[in-house]
């Protein structure tokens, strides 16, 4: 699966200075930043291993407690 990977720069809320990121990272992972945006020119695309072996539905039980 080929997913897209960006540098990212974004406002400090602290300090107010523009930082950007070191990595490269997904819009998901960059999404802990305030206000990210996307740096022109740093796209890259990777591809990844995706394992759905452990994403089937889960059953929990749960016992009856009375008070």
């Amino acid at each position: 699966m080929l997913v897209e990977f960006w540098r990212w720069r974004y406002k400090d809320p602290v300090t107010g200075v523009v930082c950007k990121t070191e990595a490269y990272l997904t819009a998901d992972e960059a999404s802990v930043y305030p206000r990210a945006q996307r740096v022109p020119g740093t796209l890259q695309f990777r591809e990844i291993e995706v394992d759905f072996t452990d994403t089937t539905p889960r059953v929990f039980f749960v016992a009856d407690v009375k008070p």
